[in-house]
């Protein structure tokens, strides 16, 4: 199934690759980086970040970036290749038994809540609520949203009757404990709208009080508990994930009523924070489902200020293609589609600014550009945006926007344009045999390690050099290189027609990275004579190493007395030096 799936095209969905030499470069989605160090090599379908270090084929990739286990990150890429399994590879995550009691007991809390709500006549008020907002009722299944009466000890009779505990109904965030201990429910006459992790489980609730008022909260969210950490939890993003590919990435919204107002709108990739502001953990999150995101705050003052924060912390995430919507007259999502027909919305969030125009935008709000000294005070600051955009074709579009707006000519402003501020230079594309090395592997800093490295490489494609390493019983120094190339002898003979990224499917995780960076070497053809003097090396290192093993042996010998070790070790010793000396006149005295 791997030779179905290239691996560029996988891996193109989170990373933006260029062409450079032989391989395809991109910003590593694994650490935060400016300057492309993250390489995918399709002929041999593996990756390579030289800075650091990750690497492997299709597979490990899906296993770092999605965290998953290996039959998981197999099931994915089948997926992404619309290639039957028909095997089950089990759950996509597994909890402990406490987590998984919770996530059970959650869940039965949101059916519970979604039956009253629909079924019964507890829930009519809410329903008629929800009606009257306009929200269908595919909508309210589709988000499983429900309603809790008003009482203060329903959910806690129906858990303990499903048998949950006095400490698991306490940890899962459902419940006020009075000061003598008893429990008491939190969300008492509210519609209920489940919270969702990325996987799809519930792990909170946000309870809208049905009877406005001033002595409760209108929105009450669950409490942060060992599963629901707001800062983590983007509203919808288990659904909305899917969407992505399709749909041109996450559209970013404020609050989650303005997530589902969009999905009953058409447009089923929102996600939202969760009632506070976006934070680098959630952009991270983010990243990791897609490379495009756009932004769609209110309209009003507090949202274009919420729009900039957002756009500062997705500006940390350079793989991420940023724009934002602007919607008119200060209006939020839910305004604005219950003020036009359908379809509307869907077209609106299709009319996107980049971050550089909605700054541009931004920093004329509050300001009075009638006003001689605001209008020049606003024209300094646009400049110096406009001067941190590198292409000239942009600068001159954001130019052009500035003149419109503050009725000043292209060329004077062209003139007042700061110089921009020096970007690092990014760095010219270098041999895949001299890329930096990654940081948890030494570079090749002798002739012994680069003919271990070389050797292994060429074993790896020409099965007579393997089969005369194997022969001649050579062992390379280096552990790690031995670990790899006894690897290789077992795959290859198993295998009908060995490649490198079957290979890496063989191999313990530790030794994956340490594989990868060899597979990513550029090695050319080598004369018979350049194999045997590297087989001599390593010969020749070979040799050296029994010499002190068996020096440290004869010292250890001699001081305990034992005579008889004493002279078999010296035979031994003196044996091995005879060797060398050989190795060193055969080599023309070079060590």
């Amino acid at each position: 199934m791997r030779n179905s799936v290239n691996i560029a095209d996988y891996v193109g969905q989170y990373v933006a690759l260029h062409k450079a030499g032989q391989n395809l470069f991109g910003i590593c989605p694994f650490h935060s980086e400016n300057t492309p160090s993250f390489s995918v090599n399709e002929s041999k379908q593996i990756f390579k970040c030289f800075s650091c270090g990750r690497g492997g084929n299709v597979f490990s990739f899906v296993m770092d970036y999605d965290k998953l286990s290996f039959p998981e990150a197999v099931a994915k890429v089948a997926e992404f290749a619309h290639i039957p399994l028909n095997v089950d590879v089990g759950p996509t995550h597994q909890d402990d038994p406490a987590t998984a009691q919770q996530k059970k007991l959650l869940q039965a809390v949101a059916d519970l809540g979604h039956h009253i709500l629909v079924n019964t006549e507890s829930g009519t008020a809410a329903l008629a609520y929800l009606t009257k907002r306009g929200l269908t009722r595919q909508t309210l299944d589709h988000f499983a949203i429900g309603y809790l009466p008003a009482s203060k000890t329903l959910l806690k009779t129906f858990l303990t009757n499903q048998h949950y505990d006095y400490n698991t109904l306490r940890d899962s965030g459902l419940f006020v404990e009075s000061q003598a201990g008893e429990l008491f429910d939190r969300f008492n006459d509210r519609v209920m709208f489940p919270l969702r992790n990325e996987h799809g489980d519930v792990v909170g609730f946000s309870g809208r009080v049905l009877a406005n008022g001033d002595a409760q909260a209108k929105y009450l969210n669950s409490p942060e508990t060992a599963l629901f950490e707001k800062s983590r939890v983007l509203f919808n993003l288990d659904e909305a994930a899917r969407e992505f590919k399709t749909s041109g990435g996450a559209i970013l919204f404020e609050g989650f009523m303005d997530v589902i107002a969009a999905y009953q709108a058409g447009v089923p990739n929102g996600i939202a924070s969760m009632g506070t502001s976006l934070t680098a953990t959630q952009v991270g999150i983010i990243a990791h489902h897609t490379r495009q995101v756009t932004v769609c705050y209110d309209g009003d003052s507090a949202g274009q200020h919420a729009t900039a924060r957002a756009l500062e912390l997705l500006a940390a995430q350079p793989q991420l293609k940023v724009s934002v919507v602007v919607l008119p007259a200060g209006q939020d999502p839910d305004d604005f589609i219950q003020s036009h027909e359908a379809g509307a919305f869907a077209k609106q969030v299709q009319s996107t600014l980049t971050p550089i125009s909605f700054q541009l935008h931004y920093l004329a709000l509050d300001r009075d550009l009638t006003n001689d000294q605001a209008k020049l005070d606003y024209i300094q600051a646009a400049l110096k945006v406009i001067a941190g955009e590198g292409d000239a074709v942009a600068q001159s579009v954001y130019l052009s926007q500035l003149a419109e707006r503050t009725g000043v000519a292209v060329t004077a402003l062209q003139q007042s344009l700061p110089a921009a501020r020096p970007q690092p230079a990014a760095a010219p594309p270098v041999p895949d045999d001299q890329a930096p090395a990654p940081v948890a592997q030494a570079a090749p800093a002798n002739k012994y390690v680069r003919a271990e490295r070389t050797l292994l490489a060429l074993a790896w494609r020409d099965p007579e050099i393997a089969r005369a390493l194997h022969q001649r019983q050579i062992q390379f120094p280096d552990a790690g290189y031995q670990a790899l190339f006894d690897a290789w002898l077992a795959y290859a003979k198993a295998s009908a027609a060995p490649t490198t990224a079957g290979y890496l499917d063989t191999l313990a995780p530790e030794l994956v990275a340490q594989a990868t960076d060899v597979a990513m070497m550029t090695v050319p053809e080598q004369s018979e004579a350049a194999i045997a003097d590297m087989f001599d090396l390593l010969a020749h290192s070979d040799v050296q190493a029994k010499l002190r093993a068996v020096k440290q042996q004869l010292h250890s010998a001699q001081q305990l007395g034992d005579k008889q070790a004493v002279s078999e070790l010296a035979t031994q010793y003196l044996e091995l030096t005879r060797q060398a000396k050989q190795m060193t006149q055969n080599s023309g005295g070079q060590s």
